[in-house]
């Protein structure tokens, strides 16, 4: 994201650096006596909250009308703040006036320019919320929820990933997902019947939907097979999520007759949800194959 931006972050050192220049070429450096350090606190304080501002926008925003406001607006109270602060360390000359109104008057206009860009973006946010609203409505009006664990299907999970990939690349956030696949789980039923797999099944999806986020999404992808979709989560993060349930899990294999568990985190780098979905089957294949063989060198 701050690649976007490179242009604009050039353009406010330029502008920064010359009324630094400006400030000294004018007037002359005050005596350390003559400061005062709590004007210095409180004045800084607000420069570096201003020059957050600028930071938040470039770091999660994609270029646009919008992000210009947001951004210029800011940009123009960074450079009054900082001439304020210079004003603390720089004396000027009673004659000359142009570094009093250089202070003064891109504060008030950068306050109108940023309320302006703010307005734009609530008006963003609430068409991006309808646009979700209606794509959510849909999918439940269609009832796509596996009758026997009550986790979402195959349909759902397919419409849902499209979704979150669209909007991870929009916003540039992070999209993991957690891969479960329950190991021989057509011999289980073979062993202790239907009837235990069932129970089995719903086991695992009440102890999925308690251990997971409230914005995750788990969905039944298969008949031995579950996917979690983790938004606004990084790799690191999801693989320590899939540690944890696998200790939370074991309670349900607690049992030698009950099938083995594997688990595995990736992050979803696709551009489209049938892609991510066969990345996710070759790497749950990978886990599996890697822990076959390490159980028969053991």
């Amino acid at each position: 994201m701050w690649r976007q931006h490179r242009y604009k972050m050039l353009l406010s050192a330029l502008l920064l650096l010359s009324g630094l220049l400006l400030a000294v070429n004018t007037g002359e450096a005050k005596a350390g006596n003559q400061f005062d350090w709590l004007d210095v606190l409180g004045e800084g304080t607000t420069l570096l909250v201003a020059c957050g501002w600028l930071g938040l926008i470039i770091s999660s925003r994609p270029t646009g009308r919008v992000t210009e406001w947001l951004y210029y607006g800011s940009l123009l109270l960074v450079y009054s703040y900082f001439l304020d602060l210079l004003d603390e360390f720089i004396r000027y000359p009673d004659h000359i006036r142009l570094m009093s109104w250089l202070e003064s008057l891109p504060a008030p206009v950068g306050m109108l320019v940023l309320t302006y860009g703010l307005v734009g973006w609530h008006r963003e946010q609430r068409a991006i919320n309808r646009q979700l609203r209606g794509r959510e409505l849909y999918l439940r009006d269609h009832q796509l929820i596996d009758p026997l664990t009550q986790l979402y299907g195959m349909e759902y999970l397919k419409a849902v990933l499209q979704r979150e990939i669209e909007l991870h690349q929009s916003q540039q956030s992070s999209l993991s997902m957690l891969v479960l696949d329950i190991n021989n789980f057509s011999g289980f039923n073979r062993r202790c019947g239907m009837a235990a797999g069932d129970a089995y099944l719903g086991r695992l999806s009440e102890l999925l939907t308690n251990q997971l986020r409230h914005s995750d999404v788990i969905c039944r992808y298969a008949g031995d097979r579950f996917i979690a979709l983790l938004p606004a989560t990084a790799l690191p993060q999801a693989q320590i999520m899939a540690q944890h349930l696998r200790q939370q899990l074991a309670q349900l294999t607690s049992h030698n007759d009950e099938p083995e568990l594997t688990i595995q985190a990736l992050a979803v780098q696709q551009s489209c949800a049938k892609t991510a979905l066969q990345s996710a089957d070759k790497a749950l294949a990978q886990a599996k194959a890697a822990t076959t063989l390490e159980l028969q060198r053991t």
